[in-house]
């Protein structure tokens, strides 16, 4: 449930910012209008980790994209807005992103891939207010790929769809693993709450994406 969640400033601002680099400052506001969310327009929240906004009105927006856009169109605007998304929070938290890229100076590309993923679910769960209130998110090592399962990430929260739905975060984990290897790997959401799945599980496959 998104009701009563909280999620930090920063994480709609990168919202409202990658959005906006994608559209322009003119679709952002038509888009505000079009979901009742004109508190936010000229008025992007501060870009700080303070717990302030609403998930509803993240998933408001998202519903409003999915409203003006088709599934079709959405999804790929949604994976253009988590690969940015997944950029500028890289580029705004160096004391995160840069401990992580000298460490993994001395692993292996499938190590490297696993350790971007244990913060990345890190902030996740922190920045999106899931503990107590949800389990933690998993991830599992297999021998040619990891699959992450989430059970409570808002875009498939209340939503029926033959297919995935979660594009926003397929196209962060698309951006933080290239971030960490230098090269693509396919990332799938092979199962979705959507879908009547019990949770969002994304396949990210360890050999590089030569498609």
């Amino acid at each position: 449930m998104t009701e009563g969640r909280k999620t930090d400033n920063h994480v709609m601002f990168v919202w409202l910012e990658t959005v906006q680099n994608i559209i322009g400052p003119a679709g952002v506001k038509s888009i505000l209008n079009y979901a009742h969310l004109q508190k936010y327009i000229d008025n992007f929240p501060p870009n700080n980790d303070d717990l302030e906004i609403p998930l509803e009105d993240l998933q408001t927006l998202y519903s409003s994209l999915l409203e003006l856009f088709g599934k079709k169109g959405a999804r790929g605007l949604q994976i253009r807005v988590g690969r940015e998304a997944a950029r500028l929070a890289v580029e705004a938290r160096p004391q995160i992103s840069k401990p992580i890229k000298l460490a993994a100076r001395l692993l292996s590309e499938p190590k490297k891939m696993r350790l971007t993923l244990e913060k990345h679910i890190e902030q996740i769960e922190k920045r999106f207010d899931y503990i107590p209130n949800f389990p933690p998110i998993q991830l599992q090592e297999n021998e040619d790929c990891f699959l992450y399962k989430d059970e409570a990430w808002f875009e498939s929260e209340g939503r029926t769809s033959q297919t995935p739905v979660c594009g926003l975060m397929g196209g962060m984990l698309m951006y933080l693993m290239e971030w960490i290897t230098g090269h693509e790997h396919k990332v799938e959401e092979i199962e979705c709450r959507a879908m009547g799945h019990s949770a969002d599980v994304f396949r990210i496959e360890k050999r590089v994406n030569k498609s």
